[in-house]
């Protein structure tokens, strides 16, 4: 069934607030979520406009084709809103991936720090990805490259909980899975 809250083209749900809730009736909600009264739209609104607040829409129920409602501040709804999902985000981070590329050709000490910099990143719950790419005639070396890659697997392994080499045609990546404590 078709919901009237969504907005289709940027794919969030809309609210309506004060004049454009289109029900007759509304179920009105107080501000702890449990006391119900139902009034029509007209005294609704009036209600909302005597305390200097405004009627939101919280959700429309179909079947009885009624408007559950709330008296609030819409800026502060949204502010709300916007916070969470913010929150919802920022404590996803054990999935961010951050990647580290080397060359073929790497020093043992560019390598050492490249390690260092894993090692820090894996302790603050980021994901790591090493990409180690081969030109041209450093595709003879693949054996070496693989060496590389197991070698500073090796040595983050105190620091990641698992990890994988996976080979392409000119790429090497080793994917590194932080430990959360």
């Amino acid at each position: 069934m078709f919901n009237s809250n969504y907005n289709h083209k940027s794919n969030q749900r809309q609210t309506y607030i004060n004049e454009k809730i289109k029900a007759f009736n509304v179920l009105l909600l107080a501000d702890d979520w449990e006391k119900l009264w139902i009034f029509t739209r007209k005294e609704a609104l009036d209600k909302a406009k005597d305390s200097w607040l405004d009627l939101v829409q919280v959700w429309y129920n179909w079947q009885d084709k009624i408007s559950i409602c709330k008296i609030i501040d819409y800026g502060k709804y949204q502010y709300n809103l916007k916070k969470k999902e913010k929150e919802k985000k920022n404590s996803q981070k054990s999935k961010w991936i951050k990647e580290i590329k080397i060359s073929y050709g790497i020093g043992t000490n560019d390598l050492e720090m490249k390690i260092e910099k894993a090692k820090q990143l894996l302790t603050a719950w980021y994901n790591v990805k090493v990409s180690l790419r081969l030109r041209w005639r450093e595709n003879v070396f693949r054996n070496q490259a693989r060496g590389h890659m197991h070698d500073m697997a090796e040595k983050l392994e105190d620091y990641a909980k698992s990890w994988w080499v996976k080979e392409e045609s000119k790429w090497f990546s080793l994917t590194l899975f932080a430990k959360l404590k």
